[in-house]
């Protein structure tokens, strides 16, 4: 082999050692690259997501505190829209309208009726194992396909057979008060402290949803516990009428009068 040719072949190998260094640097920051983003993609938190869209609900309230002459002038404006729900306390009528949805305690006469698990229509189950978790029934509402119960300390406990939802959603149907056209209603439920919990709902797709918390929104406006509503009634789809009452005075006497006007 000649110097010349040992020579071209050096100078070949050289110039392929070279290409392949420059493609591989140029490889690496690219993979560097990529790295980075995957480690700085935010992770998807649906705890988080449901408490930001909680947090940006559309619906806000105001309140104005009035004095009993504006109150009782309104009230006589409007029709009281009285609460005229289809309500069975018979328990033996209930549990015929519920078989196959709701089971009783059949095993124990003395706690017969116990509700030891409820077969919702939309296909979710839940079932008590622990006798102290035992919810005792209280009313059926047909119309809106909801099972009132009472728990410990004679707290509310509720569930809508048809959607699943339960007390927090669900409330206690005594405590509703309907809107001139039913497109929003006041909803609530005794927690077994001495008050209640409030809320809004209002008719979306033909099914009632909670919108407004009403007792936590009106505190922050007002800094006065909502803890138990006397009077109420709508003028309209958007404005509340209460009167704030101390459930432990004769008569329930009211305290105070307010104006809520739901603000979208």
């Amino acid at each position: 082999m000649t110097r010349n040719t040992i020579l071209a072949a050096f100078l070949i190998l050289s110039s392929i050692l070279f290409q392949n260094c420059g493609n591989k640097s140029e490889q690496t920051p690219q993979q560097s690259t990529e790295a980075q983003l995957e480690i700085s993609a935010p992770k998807t938190d649906t705890i988080a997501t449901e408490k930001v869209e909680e947090k940006n609900s559309p619906y806000t309230i105001t309140v104005e505190t009035i004095d009993s002459t504006a109150y009782h002038s309104a009230k006589g404006k409007n029709n009281d829209k009285e609460n005229n729900l289809v309500k069975i306390t018979d328990f033996k009528e209930a549990k015929k309208l519920l078989k196959g949805i709701v089971d009783f305690n059949e095993n124990d006469k003395d706690n017969i009726q116990a509700v030891t698990a409820i077969h919702f229509r939309n296909g979710k189950k839940i079932g008590n194992s622990n006798d102290f978790d035992f919810y005792y029934f209280v009313a059926y509402y047909p119309e809106e396909d909801i099972l009132l119960c009472e728990g410990g300390h004679t707290t509310d406990v509720s569930f809508n057979l048809t959607n699943g939802k339960e007390t927090e959603e669900t409330g206690n149907p005594d405590v509703i008060r309907f809107s001139p056209q039913n497109k929003v209603r006041l909803n609530g439920h005794f927690g077994g402290q001495e008050c209640y919990s409030y809320f809004i709902e209002k008719k979306i797709n033909n099914e009632y949803t909670k919108i407004i918390q009403l007792d936590e929104e009106f505190e922050k406006l007002t800094k006065i516990w909502l803890c138990t509503i006397g009077n109420s009634f709508w003028a309209d789809e958007e404005t509340l009428y209460l009167t704030e009452t101390d459930g432990y005075a004769a008569n329930d006497v009211n305290l105070k009068y307010f104006k809520i006007k739901i603000i979208q």
